[in-house]
Order: structure tokens, then sequence, then C-alpha cells
């Protein structure tokens, strides 16, 4: 119905033109149907009112909330910052003025004008969105008799198989068909042939339009306001495209150790290398850490995964975003050398961290993993809250609350028994106020969190001393008092 007001539309101001003998506005006078990258981009970005962008082939991307800003925008001004952004946001370089994205959508609405044909034609028919939206069928198309095809049974059709192992969408069987049938002669519409039938979108290919509109936004966290122009509630802004960077693992300061059955290994990744959303009043950073460890003596392969969300309030990422999440994967495995490979993916960038090395677990030791201090406590979604947010060197404020994890490798405790002081230069030692004691898994094993005020004492440099009974010797990290 939309298509055909269109439609008349247009045969009215043809009318018009011809019945007064005045000029079409130049924007009209255009093929509205440009057949390359470059006027189709100029054409529906430059020459036309900024008014009718909405209305263009971009409609086919836009989401729900970006549409409903649009509506709201009353000036050229406003409808003009809301295309930079819409655009900016689809890059995975937010600096990259030649807009990639932007370009291989106006090639892909180019060639749906100069392929398909009959009415609606180019990138408004049927093929054209299907197109636009999700490229070139990876399975081919043909034609093809379409008789017993359920709801979409005709004389001659269209078939356009995707596989989808590389696309956001996910298909049960790894791929998916579009049907179009042939009403008229040139005109090819979408099938749905188990429900609906001619003229419907099938679910399958509804989820897989919003899933590919979806996952092509980069920037989630930059939000557009009518009136008040872009804002972001990110952390950081992403300076490079997605790649592969190396995973910091500071040996030296923490140690990678193992004993008990199980190993720790303590990493680091600065905030501003993750890409954050927002959710709610707070922001999100989803993690996927992957593991491999290869024994070197027996040639046993140990893998695990996880998924993890840190968690941050908006005022915590203002205060903290210049520093870093450390924290620790704790992985069981039994005695002996291993060569390990650690990856840790940050999906929303496409950004993954990925360190190589080798550790080894004895069967006797220390069940006390090296103490991981911050002021800032990041909310993981498998294993509680075992995040701790803070620059390298750890700096504690009197009156203020700080955290402290340690991991205990198999070993569980009352809290009862968990002492954490301060120790200064001349072996005396102060005992920390307000001591919470919990543990990241929920359950009386491995991490311990410790939360505590710093007391009233002289800034200068002290141990952090953490003893969790009689059985263990305590763990010490430096710190300073400010």
């Amino acid at each position: 119905m939309v298509l055909s007001i269109r439609f008349c539309a247009l045969v009215v101001l043809a009318v018009l033109v011809v019945g007064t003998g005045l000029a079409a506005p130049a924007w009209a006078q255009k093929d509205e149907m440009p057949k390359s990258m470059e006027l189709a981009r100029r054409h529906y970005e430059d020459e036309r009112p900024v008014e009718n962008w909405g209305r263009g082939p971009v409609e086919y991307l836009m989401l729900d909330h970006e549409r409903n800003t649009w509506k709201e925008l009353k000036t050229d001004e406003l409808r003009k910052e809301f295309i930079e952004w819409f655009w900016g946001r689809r890059d995975l370089d937010v600096r990259d003025q030649a807009r990639p994205f932007q370009d291989e959508f106006y090639r892909r609405v180019a060639h749906a004008n100069e392929r398909f044909h009959g009415f609606p034609r180019g990138w408004r028919s049927d093929r054209g969105r299907v197109w636009i939206i999700l490229g070139r069928p990876t399975g081919g198309t043909r034609r093809r008799e379409l008789s017993r095809y359920g709801r979409c049974s005709a004389p001659e059709g269209e078939s356009w198989t995707y596989r989808t192992n590389n696309m956001a969408f996910r298909a049960q069987m790894g791929e998916f068909q579009v049907i179009f049938v042939e009403t008229r002669i040139g005109q090819l519409q979408l099938c749905d042939p188990s429900m609906l039938g001619v003229g419907a979108i099938p679910p399958d290919l509804q989820v897989a339009f919003l899933y590919t509109n979806e996952s092509a936004v980069t920037d989630t966290a930059t939000e557009f306001k009518p009136g008040v122009g872009v804002t972001s509630t990110a952390v950081a802004i992403p300076e490079t495209v997605a790649h592969t960077e190396p995973l910091t693992v500071p040996v030296e300061t923490w140690g990678v150790s193992g004993v008990a059955g199980a190993v720790l290994i303590p990493f680091e990744i600065p905030l501003r290398s993750l890409l954050f959303e927002p959710v709610g009043e707070d922001l999100r950073a989803m993690l996927r850490v992957d593991a491999s460890l290869v024994g070197l003596d027996e040639g046993d392969e140990l893998t695990g995964s996880q998924e993890w969300t840190v968690n941050l309030t908006a005022d915590d990422a203002s205060r903290i975003g210049g520093e870093s999440l450390r924290t620790a994967l704790l992985l069981r495995a039994g005695a002996g050398r291993y060569s390990v490979t650690l990856r840790v993916l940050n999906p929303l960038s496409g950004t993954s961290f990925v360190w190589d090395g080798a550790v080894e677990i004895s069967d006797s030791g220390s069940a006390i993993s090296p103490l991981i201090i911050g002021r800032s406590l990041a909310r993981l979604s498998q294993g509680g809250e075992v995040g701790i947010i803070d620059g390298s060197e750890p700096r504690l404020s009197a009156g203020k609350r700080f955290s402290a994890v340690s991991w205990l490798r198999g070993k569980a405790l009352d809290a009862a028994t968990v002492r954490l002081t301060l120790v200064d230069s001349a072996g005396v030692e102060v005992e920390l106020e307000d001591l919470n004691t919990s543990w990241g898994a929920g359950a009386p094993s491995g991490p311990l969190v410790v939360q505590a005020i710093v007391p009233e004492v002289a800034a200068g440099d002290y141990l952090l001393r953490l003893s969790v009974g009689s059985g263990d010797a305590p763990v010490e990290a430096r710190v300073r008092v400010e």
C-alpha cells in the first residue's frame, strides 16, 4: 500500500509539472535508480532534501530506536548530525572518514537498481531489499519451478541460499533459503512457504534481517540525543580496527603459579581497549576467555572456555576509564609442565588479546595466590565479583574502601579466619577497618574477595598482608597510602 501511494504521488507530480509548465526540482529530475556506488551515494545522501533521507534505501538498515529518533528531528541541522552519527557507528574504525560501510551499502543499492526490474524495481523490490541487507547469496541463486512448494507453489520462481557460518544470524542447519515467487512477468515477490504465503517475510529471514542490522553497529555506546548532539557514555571508543593484541600477563609481578591440581594465570587489559555498551544506568563489556594447556611431558591437552560480563557504573567509568581490568583465570590441571595459550575476546569491538607461555604445576606449595589490589570491583557474570580495576601500582587512600582478591586453589575456609593488615617499614601491623569477606564464585572456594577501609595512617609505602588461617603462609603486596 505504501508503494502504491508513492507511485501515485510521482504520477501527480509529473502531471503538475507538465500541466503548469513549471520545472521539476533538481532532485526530482535525477535518475531515481542510480547504478553506480558514487552516483547512488550522492543521490540519496546529498541531492535530495535531507528530510527525505529516512525514506530512501537507508530505511532497510534503521534500528527501531534510530527510526524513532529520526522522526523526532525538526531541523535539517539536526538531521545532518544524525546522518553522520548513523554511518559513523557502523564503521570498525570511527576515525575513518572514508566511510567504508556506507560505500558498501550504496554499492549494493546500485547493484539492486541495475539488476532488479519489474515493479517495484531496484532497491524498492523484494529482491533488492534482501540483497542490500544480506549481500550476495553465499550459496548462489537459481530459477526454479515451485509446484508443490507449500504456500509458495508457482510455475516459476527463484531461490537464494545463504550459508550462515560467517553471518551474525546462525541458521539451524547452517544455511537458509529465501524464496521469490513470480507473480507476473518480471515481478518476483518474497514468499513464506510455511505460513503466510506470497508477500510475507519468512520468520527466519526476519531474524536474519534483525541480527544483521544489529551486528553492523560497532559503536553501541555513543548516543544521539535530539537538540544535544552526540554524547558518549562509553569508557573509550576504540581507535583501531578489530585486530589481535598481546595479552599482558605480568609474570614478574604476580607470578604464574600452580599447585594442588590447579593453575592461576593472571592478566590485565586496559579499559580503553574494551568497548562498553550502555545497559540501563550501567555499562557492560562482554569477554570470552579461552584457554588451552598442552602437557610438555605427557602431551595431554586441556581446554576451557568462559564468558564474562564486566559491569561498571557510569560514575566508575568516568573515574577509572584510563585504568585496567586486572583479574585471573583459574584452571584445573594435574601436576606437570604445560604450554599455555590464553585468548580473551571482546566481541563488541572484535579485538582479541592473546598470550602464549609455559606454566608448571607442582604437588605442593601455597594454595593462596598473590594479591590483586584495586579501588573498584568489576562484576563478572561467571565467577562473581573477581575483576579488579586499578592501575599497575596500587595506591590506597585513608578513609577509602578498596578491594583485594586472592585465589585459593582447592581450599575452603571460614571467613572468620581471614585477616588483612598494613605493615609499615618498622614491621608494625595495622588492622584495616570494616572488613568484608566473600567468595567470587558464591561458594567457600577461591577467589577470595576482601573489601576494607584504610584507617588514618601516615602516607608512605606499606605491605598489605593477607592471612587465611594457620595452614598457609600469608601473601603480601606492596602498596602506597596517600
